[in-house]
């Protein structure tokens, strides 16, 4: 049984749950803006030395795990004839390798939230990105991008936070999404696209999503053309177990048919959750459809623009997707329902670690978005 694909939001809409701000974040900005300033002044020069000290291990365990499913870092093994071939090129072994390195207490200004800004520039680099460190004041955004063959001037934005809370490892939350956005670099690698690409790793969603509000604002600013913003925020929690998956009472009365579906379902929270508006829904659709190939069930939910940024719909937009949203550009999340589900988010009940986490899910996901951002950036050929 299949849930409803595309799911359109009413103004009754309730809110699913985000790793986003408001919800057990830690309000310290003071206290770190001097070291995230610290980080972005030195880290071009101490990045060989922070990885060296702070991730070789990470960076063994990935490359062994990928030999061992006979893939190699840089492996020319990987030549997509189309965009759909790139799902391929996802590489399971190097997943979890970055997951276990990034699944740690990692607020801003602390040792491991400066070792996993240096993880992201290093796979960006060693995925033929340039690599742009943008600090905003309080943050440090990580960048890599990589020009289009065809349409350079129009962007796709691939992204997640890696900031977390105080005393919390964060799996979920959001280490799978930077993880993922890691292995999606380097399978992207493999591909030349017309329109450029841009990945992130954004800083402070927790503390109010500053780090993407600076990157959109400086984007609108300079009038660059973002076609879609792709953001990652819990996409490793999943459950074939009844009874997983809550379903808010005002959405559930507003959306009876969805109400059906899930209660056929026996309220699994086994599916891809798309958030999207009416500018992405074809992006988010596409994705779904490649999901759908693999045997993933995905809900896209659709705020209309007309009412998206309406009271009701305040917690979805508590991600990053909402900063592009606020000046005018398109964009989607992609995630696992988060509270609605993991019982662990913000470490409420249980701690978020890896061990709780299905990685097959996200493989799903991270293989269904790859193809749909490769054919959102215009797929050409092999790199």
């Amino acid at each position: 049984m299949k849930l409803l694909r595309l799911w359109f939001a009413g103004p009754m809409l309730a809110a699913l749950g985000c790793g986003g701000a408001g919800v057990g974040a830690t309000e310290e900005a003071s206290s770190s803006s001097g070291a995230a300033a610290t980080v972005a002044t030195n880290l071009e020069t101490t990045l060989e030395t922070t990885l060296e000290t702070t991730a070789a291990t990470a960076l063994e365990t990935t490359v062994a795990g990928s030999e061992s499913e006979g893939v190699t870092e840089g492996s020319s093994g990987c030549a997509p004839q189309s965009a759909g071939e790139l799902m391929a090129c996802v590489d399971r072994a190097r997943y979890v390798a970055e997951l276990e390195f990034i699944a740690a207490p990692r607020t801003p200004g602390s040792p491991r939230w400066g070792a996993v800004q240096a993880r992201c520039a290093e796979v960006f680099k060693e995925a033929g990105f340039a690599v742009e460190l943008q600090g905003y004041g309080t943050g440090v955004n990580v960048l890599g991008v990589r020009a289009g063959a065809g349409a350079p001037e129009e962007r796709v934005v691939v992204s997640a936070h890696y900031d977390h809370i105080d005393s919390c490892p964060g799996a979920d939350d959001n280490a799978t999404g930077v993880a993922g956005v890691l292995e999606l670099a380097r399978a992207l690698a493999h591909a030349e696209l017309s329109r450029t690409v841009v990945l992130a790793c954004w800083d402070e969603e927790e503390l109010g999503r500053r780090g993407s509000i600076a990157y959109a604002a400086a984007a609108s600013a300079a009038s660059e053309v973002i076609t879609a913003a792709y953001v990652f925020d819990m996409i490793g929690y999943a459950s074939d177990e009844p009874d997983t998956q809550l379903f808010p009472g005002p959405l559930a009365a507003h959306f009876p048919a969805l109400a059906d579906a899930l209660a056929e379902n026996d309220h699994r929270g086994d599916f891809i959750a798309v958030v999207s508006d009416e500018t992405t829904l074809g992006h988010a659709s596409e994705l779904a459809l490649r999901a759908e190939g693999l045997g993933r069930t995905v809900g896209v939910l659709t705020l209309p623009d007309a009412t998206k940024f309406d009271d009701a719909f305040v917690t979805l937009r508590a991600s990053d997707h909402a900063s592009f949203w606020e000046v005018g550009a398109p964009a989607l999340l992609i995630f696992d329902t988060g509270i609605f589900r993991n019982a662990a988010y913000h470490c409420s009940s249980g701690l978020d670690t890896v061990e709780r986490l299905d990685h097959d899910f996200t493989m799903d996901v991270l293989k269904a978005t790859v193809a749909a951002v490769a054919t959102s950036a215009g797929f050409l050929g092999p790199a």
